[in-house]
């Protein structure tokens, strides 16, 4: 892999508007729900050897969970940025039931809490965890609430760096 890069915060908030952007081009294109999944890797440095691995196994458990549920997807899309990867579907199915099956995925998979699997209705409005009984998400180190731990820094960069690593050389032993 080549060396890491580091990304600045206004090309993380640049991605993050060209995301927004796209998901809702591609909801008028096609009046469908769509899941837009990155992961949740904390820094300056998106793309690693662990990010590289959860998102592969994140996109794995996606495409499994849609085929199991008989989901018909109508689009897909995958990109690599030095802002993280990123993952769109569109997909025909009601979009609470796709919600539904994106909280298995990140509720049961050894790395699910690293996965950002989001879906958007039609209607262009996030569907949230909470509409499902779901809490927010818990820090990955002392379980409080990760946006309160994330805002105040609790937590440095390495520490959160090394919960990841650690959490995918986990599950990496576990994998046949």
């Amino acid at each position: 892999m080549t060396e890491a890069k580091e990304v600045t915060l206004e090309q993380l908030l640049t991605a993050r508007e060209y995301r927004a952007a796209h998901q809702k081009e591609l909801i008028e294109n096609y009046n469908l729900p769509l899941i837009s999944f990155t992961i949740n890797i904390p820094g300056p440095v998106k793309i690693t050897p662990e990010s590289k691995i959860i998102f592969l196994e994140g996109c794995s458990a996606l495409a499994n969970k849609l085929k199991e549920a008989g989901s018909s997807i109508v689009y897909y899309e995958t990109n690599h940025y030095n802002t993280g990867f990123e993952v769109y579907y569109v997909v025909n199915k009601d979009q609470r039931k796709l919600k539904a099956l994106m909280l298995e995925i990140e509720n049961e998979h050894p790395l699910g809490r690293l996965f950002d699997l989001d879906v958007i209705g039609v209607d262009g409005i996030l569907i949230s965890r909470e509409n499902f009984g779901n809490s927010n998400r818990k820090c990955l180190l002392c379980h409080a609430d990760a946006h309160g731990c994330g805002r105040s820094r609790k937590h440095t960069i390495e520490e959160l760096m090394q919960k990841i690593k650690s959490m995918v050389d986990s599950y990496l032993n576990l994998v046949p």
